[in-house]
């Protein structure tokens, strides 16, 4: 009976660690103002706290992050390097597709040894207009 103790401790950690991961991911509506010429995009994502720790990572704890993009336009295919990044820090590649009203984000960087590093916040999403942004 022992070895069946131990595929059920192993079905129970498998299980465990399955639902913690599944509590993270990107929120599915975006929401962009006009800010002069260009517009500010909010994308907001729950990540796993510490994931690097497993007992952390069986705990489920995450953490509420949000990318803010300054976009040239809210309709069309744009181009990564046209997003601007702050000083010092590595531009964009890829892109972002919008049409009717939707957001397809497929931007990654070129790590220091060439090699493409996709973005978390890579995927699908609604994207809906609002007054102000940081106010859900």
């Amino acid at each position: 009976m022992p070895a069946m103790r131990r595929v059920s401790f192993i079905v129970m950690c498998f299980s465990t660690l399955v639902w913690a991961c599944s509590q993270t991911g990107n929120d599915k509506h975006v929401y962009f103002i006009k800010n002069g010429p260009s517009y500010l995009v909010e994308l907001k994502g729950r990540r796993r706290l510490m994931a690097h720790d497993p007992f952390s990572a069986l705990r489920g704890r995450t953490y509420e992050e949000t990318l803010t993009l300054e976009l040239p336009r809210i309709a069309g295919v744009i181009d990564g390097a046209e997003i601007p990044v702050r000083p010092g820090h590595i531009p964009y590649a890829g892109r972002v597709v919008i049409t009717s009203g939707k957001m397809i984000v497929d931007l990654y960087y070129d790590d220091p040894d060439n090699r493409k590093v996709a973005l978390l916040w890579n995927d699908e999403y609604v994207l809906m207009e609002r007054s102000t942004i940081g106010l859900r």
